[in-house]
């Protein structure tokens, strides 16, 4: 199956990775990835992906473990990955304080 990926820029701290796998033009799997810097380290703050058949997303604690996992079941493969993209580009500042208020807890 072909296999793609690569990054959007958010700006010089934050990016979105993509990795996404195909079939005769459907996406079979993708993971979507909003990362950042913090203090010089490079930081996961949520994931959209399609693991466990369904897409969710899963928000990440500041060990990397899921916090809060939310399904996506009304989308397929697809549109949940155009809906990743479309949200994180939107919203990763908060998703972005959203984490540090976690962190500072």
């Amino acid at each position: 199956m072909p296999e793609k990926n690569y990054r959007i820029f958010l700006d010089d701290e934050n990016f979105i990775f993509v990795y996404v796998e195909t079939y005769q033009g459907e996406v079979m799997s993708f993971v979507v990835k909003y990362l950042t810097i913090i203090d010089g380290e490079e930081v996961e703050i949520l994931r959209y992906d399609s693991a466990h058949e369904t897409p969710h997303i899963d928000f990440l604690d500041v060990d990397g473990k899921t916090r809060e996992k939310v399904w996506l079941h009304y989308l397929n493969n697809a549109q949940a990955l155009t809906f990743a993209r479309d949200d994180i580009e939107r919203n990763y500042q908060q998703y972005k304080e959203r984490y540090l208020r976690w962190k500072n807890e």
